[in-house]
């Protein structure tokens, strides 16, 4: 800088050039200490992000134990699988019955004994309701409980599991 103003000072240039020539000698130096903070981590052992290991996300968190695609269900049939801990609120989570345009029928709550407070695996089970207001294809939406009622990031991909069902009365 001290250049630009001895320079200015014997070169009579007026104040307007002064400022711009400075502001371009602060660029450069900018732009210099940029690409060296860029550049710097190359020059280290530091592991690069491409070296982390990506953990991948199970799609299907939902294990279901006596239930598959496109299975017939009835009234009062129980329902048993796993599902993770953080699903539970007060060890317990929701089952959505849903008609074949995604209305809900009913709603029925899925339960454990264990201790539900764990990131791991839990049991549950859930008992459908005494009769069935609709009939024919539809669906069981299994959802993690949301105490906080919409508050909390959802991912559909992970917070919920459809199982498709064709429902029958006995």
């Amino acid at each position: 800088m001290m250049i630009f103003c001895y320079t200015a000072f014997t070169m009579n240039i007026s104040k307007k050039t002064l400022v711009l020539l400075e502001i371009i000698g602060l660029a450069v130096i900018t732009f210099a200490l940029a690409g060296i903070l860029l550049f710097f981590p190359k020059l280290t052992n530091a592991p690069k992000n491409e070296e982390k290991p990506i953990q991948q996300i199970p799609v299907n968190v939902v294990n279901l134990d006596n239930l598959s695609n496109n299975d017939h269900v009835t009234p009062k049939q129980v329902i048993t699988g796993t599902v993770p801990g953080f699903w539970f609120f007060e060890a317990s989570f929701p089952v959505t019955l849903r008609d074949v345009n995604g209305n809900t029928i009913a709603v029925v709550t899925a339960t454990t004994t264990e201790d539900w407070m764990v990131t791991t695996n839990v049991h549950f089970t859930v008992t459908l309701p005494e009769t069935f207001t609709y009939t024919g294809v539809g669906s069981l939406l299994f959802r993690k409980d949301d105490p906080s009622d919409g508050e909390a990031p959802f991912n559909p991909e992970t917070d919920q599991y459809v199982v498709p069902v064709i429902f029958e009365n006995d």
